[in-house]
């Protein structure tokens, strides 16, 4: 699974705005990358563990939700949780600007992206 999610993010990122990525693996290996200056490693990987936290949180208390977007004044995080606990967080800058479709696509293709026990992994 790393090997593909590591070709799935090569290949499909940065996207437009996007300020850092975090990913955490089924097996619960973490990887990141910040793409400015303005946002740390230390910063990213600090939110990106509480986020995903807060959203497994979210799904113990039933309000199942494949994506939940945080929303903050200078800053649009953006986290994907698939059925294997494998997880996706965009940290985009907050502007108009966005190409939101473009990140949506992102998102889904992480979602979709096979596990060891599907057929073509």
């Amino acid at each position: 699974m790393r090997k593909a999610c590591e070709e799935f993010l090569m290949a499909r990122l940065p996207v437009p705005g996007l300020a850092a990525c975090a990913l955490r693996l089924p097996d619960g290996a973490v990887t990141h990358r910040c793409f400015n200056r303005w946002l740390s490693s230390a910063q990213v990987q600090q939110a990106f563990a509480e986020l995903a936290l807060s959203f497994e949180l979210l799904q113990q208390q039933e309000m199942a939700a494949a994506q939940t977007v945080w929303l903050f004044e200078h800053l649009r995080v953006v986290l994907c949780l698939r059925p294997d606990h494998g997880c996706l967080a965009l940290f985009l800058e907050n502007r108009a600007d966005l190409p939101l479709a473009e990140v949506q696509a992102v998102l889904d293709e992480f979602a979709e992206l096979p596990t060891p026990d599907q057929p073509g992994f």
